[in-house]
């Protein structure tokens, strides 16, 4: 799928673009499948561990685990950084369309990045409320000078109430990381999220980003967003992925490689996804980050990166 010229221009000026109409809702369904065959793992290994007794397996795709996040708190974020990455995803990530779109922005050698992720945001659970950020401040000082576009995949119609992205029009301009804070050094907030105080942010309009489902938003690595509360009853299910040049700095060296996607220099090339996709970068950070951590805890719901050291 290609963007018109205008849709360029916006993209680069706006430091995002939401595209309407990329996939239909039958493209999504495997990744659907997928991750209720994730969500129905989860349930019965935590049966298995005594954890639960309730599978929960009446409820549907927008409900089983926020049924499953109240009977074990901390469901929710299991599912966020399982790290393996199955083949309907990967196949998503890899689609021609989106590739299409990425190589306009970027040009013809696209890897991969590190960072994916499978977000579940259950309704009103604080830890899936993530505050005014940039992505690149995730990642090593220096790999803001990298373009690494993002696309953001809600898998439900996204909007104000059950907790859409928001961000700052044109908040990538100053080509700079603003100042960021740890969350977790609030008191009583238990998180990983990093946040950008209000009076560090760039001026600029804050955009809601209202999407059905089938839209794609694009972002650039630096403009700020966030992603707000979920009021509803039904989870707020998406994807986020991210792309770049090859031999450019990536800033998780040594955690984990991009994988190349496609290449100019072998119109035939296949992606071979097995080792890249069954290893977790999320686990190699918690090891990274605290070598006292337990890995042997399956339910061990703590996240922690390099950024923590980073914003100390």
């Amino acid at each position: 799928m290609r963007l018109s010229d205008s849709q360029l221009k916006q993209y680069h000026a706006d430091g995002f673009l939401i595209v309407h109409d990329v996939f239909k809702a039958q493209e999504l369904e495997p990744l659907q499948k997928e991750i209720d065959g994730l969500v129905d793992d989860l349930a019965r290994r935590l049966q298995r561990a005594g954890k639960i007794t309730n599978l929960h397996e009446d409820k549907g795709f927008y409900y089983r685990l926020t049924a499953l996040e109240k009977d074990f708190p901390g469901a929710a974020v299991l599912i966020h950084i399982g790290g393996i990455l199955k083949p309907a995803l990967a196949t998503l990530w890899s689609s021609p369309k989106l590739l299409e779109m990425v190589e306009q922005i970027i040009g013809p050698e696209i890897v991969g990045h590190p960072v994916w992720n499978l977000r579940s945001k259950t309704p009103t659970n604080p830890l899936a409320t993530v505050p005014w950020h940039q992505d690149t401040a995730y990642l090593a000082a220096g790999t803001e000078h990298t373009f690494q576009p993002t696309a953001w995949i809600p898998l439900i119609d996204a909007d104000s109430e059950n907790g859409t992205i928001q961000v700052l029009k044109g908040g990538h301009k100053s080509g700079k990381v603003f100042p960021h804070q740890l969350e977790n050094k609030k008191a009583s907030k238990a998180s990983w999220y990093l946040y950008i105080e209000d009076a560090d942010l760039p001026p600029g309009e804050v955009v809601t980003c209202n999407m059905p489902m089938g839209s794609v938003l694009l972002l650039n690595q630096l403009i700020p967003h966030r992603s707000t509360e979920n009021f509803s009853d039904r989870i707020r299910w998406s994807i986020d992925l991210r792309w770049q040049r090859p031999g450019e700095p990536h800033g998780l060296e040594g955690v984990k490689d991009p994988i190349l996607m496609r290449t100019a220099k072998d119109p035939s090339y296949k992606i071979d996804w097995e080792a890249w996709a069954n290893t977790s970068r999320n686990r190699i950070e918690i090891g990274m980050a605290d070598k006292a951590v337990e890995m042997k805890d399956e339910f061990n719901a703590m996240v922690s990166g390099p950024w923590m050291d980073r914003w100390s």
